[in-house]
């Protein structure tokens, strides 16, 4: 009996057109189609997302970013310049980099001291011959007054004080005198030029030599500073070697040297005077060994 039903709907879904199984579940296509039907409305039931609120174009937001907020556009520091930059104390431009202590632009330390870290911290001493760095007038204590004056000696062994140097000198040389001296200028072949370029018209007076070595004996002192020069002359050391000729010791700049001098020929060891002192100092020494006093 149930078998014959069964058959019985075979053929009669068969004849009807429709496919089987689907009577069942007849409802189920309607449920689905109505969950689809929804579809219509879905824009009432449709989750936000945020972005309703967005405006339709690209243009930046009105309202001030957080951390921070400047009028200014850029700094100084940052705008580009041809100027250099200036250096802060004790390095390199504004970083503060000093690895060797240099000082500050504008400021140099006494004696050298934190040129560098490996550098000494002095002024390096003075070269060889060329004394200490003193100042004596306008050239360096013990600097060679003329390369030509190379016999420097020991004071210690100069004989200063003579039999003949003291008051009434002048007759108590031992040497004929009197001969040097008493020309309104110099004889000397020389002397024209070389005075118009050292600007001198004359030298020293022998009145004015011959007073310089009476008030030098009357102190008891040993010099006399020749006129218009740094030289002193040690009057005592003048000695004839010649007619016209001596030898002398004169003190310039912590030296003393032992020199030569013709006279009658206006040379000062051998050679023309190199300057307007050295041509002082030569007719100091001639007036002392030869002039009238």
């Amino acid at each position: 009996m149930t078998t014959t039903r069964a058959w019985t709907g075979v053929v009669l879904a068969a004849l009807a057109g429709v496919p089987m199984g689907l009577g069942a579940g007849a409802d189920q296509p309607a449920q689905a189609r109505g969950g689809g039907g929804g579809r219509g409305g879905a824009s009432a039931g449709r989750a936000q997302t945020g972005f309703q609120q967005a405006g339709g174009g690209f243009d930046r937001g009105s309202s001030r970013p957080t951390g921070g907020w400047s009028n200014r556009v850029s700094s100084p520091q940052a705008r580009p310049s041809l100027d250099r930059p200036s250096a802060s104390p004790g390095g390199f431009g504004g970083n503060g980099f000093n690895p060797t202590g240099r000082p500050s632009p504008g400021q140099f330390p006494a004696n050298g001291a934190g040129i560098g870290a490996n550098r000494p911290g002095t002024i390096p001493a003075a070269r060889p011959g060329y004394g200490t760095g003193n100042l004596n007038g306008n050239r360096y204590a013990n600097r060679p007054v003329n390369r030509n004056w190379t016999n420097t000696v020991n004071i210690n062994n100069v004989n200063v004080r003579p039999g003949w140097a003291r008051p009434g000198w002048g007759v108590a040389r031992p040497w004929n005198t009197g001969w040097y001296g008493g020309w309104g200028s110099p004889p000397w072949g020389w002397w024209g030029a070389r005075a118009a370029v050292w600007g001198i018209g004359s030298l020293a007076t022998a009145a004015a030599i011959n007073n310089a070595v009476n008030a030098s004996i009357a102190a008891q002192t040993t010099y006399i500073v020749v006129p218009e020069s740094d030289f002193q002359l040690l009057y005592g050391s003048v000695q004839p070697s010649g007619s016209s000729t001596i030898n002398f010791a004169v003190s310039a700049n912590g030296r003393t040297y032992q020199l030569s001098a013709d006279c009658n020929a206006g040379l000062l060891n051998g050679a023309d005077p190199a300057s307007a002192a050295e041509a002082q100092l030569l007719n100091a020494a001639c007036q002392v060994a030869f002039g009238n006093a």
